[in-house]
């Protein structure tokens, strides 16, 4: 008895012990490949090359005198599903710099980090190499925006409609400058109704 069990328990650790090799595949930044039909990797490409595209082009920035500072706001996720959309906000930032046809200056996010900074060497650094108060560039625009999913499906069936929508607002007059949206549609099907 106990060399059946002893038996059963070996075979079992080596059943599960082959069941739980991982194989990874390393892929190219043009490949696309969309396993769930969730929101993923190529959709944040198309959203984001169109946006960018559209608003480097648009009629905002060549009426503008100069090089115009922008601050890139929050793009909110009202998806049905977690988006992290700090990666569209930030490559979105990137393009801009890239473009060298705007400054952009920190964000909400990182814009406390930087006056802690600030304020530690009024305190603790040199006269001379200490940063000064009072000398940040203003933002002449907002950049803020939100993604939005829809889902029509019946019978294994669906398609997933994902709007990106991005806004730069006038900070001075709140004047909306320009407003983009991409959509991202997707049908998708499945053996069963797990959607």
């Amino acid at each position: 008895m106990r060399k059946l069990v002893l038996f059963t328990l070996i075979a079992a650790a080596l059943l599960l012990a082959g069941c739980t090799t991982t194989g990874v595949t390393r892929l190219g930044d043009n490949q696309s490949i969309d396993l769930s039909g969730y929101w993923n990797d190529t959709d944040i490409q198309i959203v984001s090359k169109a946006l960018i595209k559209d608003c480097i082009s648009s009629s905002w920035l060549r009426s503008f005198k100069g090089k115009p500072v922008i601050i890139i706001g929050r793009i909110i996720n009202s998806s049905s599903e977690h988006i992290d959309t700090a990666i569209i906000s930030k490559k979105v930032e990137v393009a801009l710099i890239e473009s060298d046809l705007a400054t952009t200056v920190a964000d909400y996010d990182n814009r406390d980090q930087v006056i802690d900074e600030r304020t530690h060497q009024q305190y603790y650094a040199s006269e001379d190499t200490a940063a000064l108060l009072g000398n940040e560039t203003g933002a002449d625009y907002f950049l803020q925006g939100s993604v939005r999913t829809n889902l029509d499906q019946v019978k294994g069936k669906a398609v997933r409609t994902y709007y990106v929508s991005l806004e730069l607002i006038d900070i001075e007059t709140s004047a909306k400058v320009w407003v983009g949206e991409k959509t991202v549609k997707k049908y998708i099907t499945k053996a069963k109704y797990t959607f």
